[in-house]
């Protein structure tokens, strides 16, 4: 069995999926959080420039304190959406994503995730453990373990990135930044090229953070193979309710005999 995902739209939302959570992701943001002076976004003004780090740390601990929220990811003409919240500091999240045009949902809790909508499966829910070798499990060990949605290594990442505010509208203020493919997701998590592709892969992306006065994303954006991937945020605060899957709809990935 070969599970793939449309160039166009499925590769495109993943890398929505991992600017997602790479400002909302579960980590101890240390000293920060604690943080009550002005916000950087409230003090900020057409111009000035800030490290992408201390900006994404920044948005990271804002977010945490909200708690919770909606996501919605658009590219290409497909649109997914998914709440998360904050358990002990713990990033949960439950999202709706179209993959080739299936309906497939992501499940986010404790120290698994959860998919639906996978082909060729004996039970609806499948359970990813991100110690478990096979391919899918790999894809999506960062998810489960944190990885590129820890703030703190995030931030890292973009530490020495200097990101440039470009507007001010209201209460929102508009910062921008180009950083290397490798450098935003980490060496370990930089794709590899594909033998097929006909094109080089992207190395470097420009990235916009529209962020309210509390320093909260209004939306995170960049373009990857042409196509604007956009995510925007909103109920902060909302009751979010995830829970694993029923265990009777749970069962192993069930990869085929020849499966490749």
């Amino acid at each position: 069995m070969k599970i793939t995902l449309r160039r166009s739209s499925g590769a495109a939302l993943a890398l929505a999926g991992l600017l997602a959570l790479g400002a909302c992701g579960s980590s101890d943001t240390g000293s920060g959080d604690k943080d009550t002076s002005t916000s950087t976004s409230e003090k900020a003004a057409s111009g000035d420039t800030i490290d992408a780090g201390d900006l994404a740390k920044r948005m990271a601990t804002a977010m945490q304190k909200a708690g919770s929220g909606t996501m919605a990811m658009e590219t290409g003409g497909e649109s997914a959406k998914g709440d998360f919240r904050y358990v002990d500091g713990k990033l949960e999240q439950h999202t709706n994503v179209p993959v080739q045009g299936q309906a497939m949902e992501i499940i986010a809790i404790g120290d698994f995730v959860y998919l639906k909508g996978l082909p060729g499966q004996a039970k609806p829910w499948v359970k990813i453990d991100p110690k478990a070798s096979d391919p899918i499990s790999q894809m999506f060990k960062n998810m489960a373990e944190g990885g590129v949605s820890d703030p703190a290594k995030m931030a890292g990442n973009l530490k020495g990135t200097e990101a440039k505010v470009k507007s001010k509208d209201g209460d929102n203020t508009t910062y921008e930044f180009e950083v290397e493919a490798a450098k935003a997701l980490g060496a370990t998590a930089s794709p590899s090229p594909s033998p097929s592709a006909s094109a080089p892969a992207q190395t470097k992306f420009t990235i916009t953070y529209v962020l309210d006065k509390e320093d909260r994303p209004v939306t995170i954006s960049t373009m990857a193979g042409g196509q604007e991937i956009k995510v925007a945020y909103s109920d902060w605060g909302k009751k979010v309710d995830i829970t694993e899957p029923p265990a009777d709809q749970v069962g192993p990935m069930s990869f085929p005999s020849g499966a490749s």
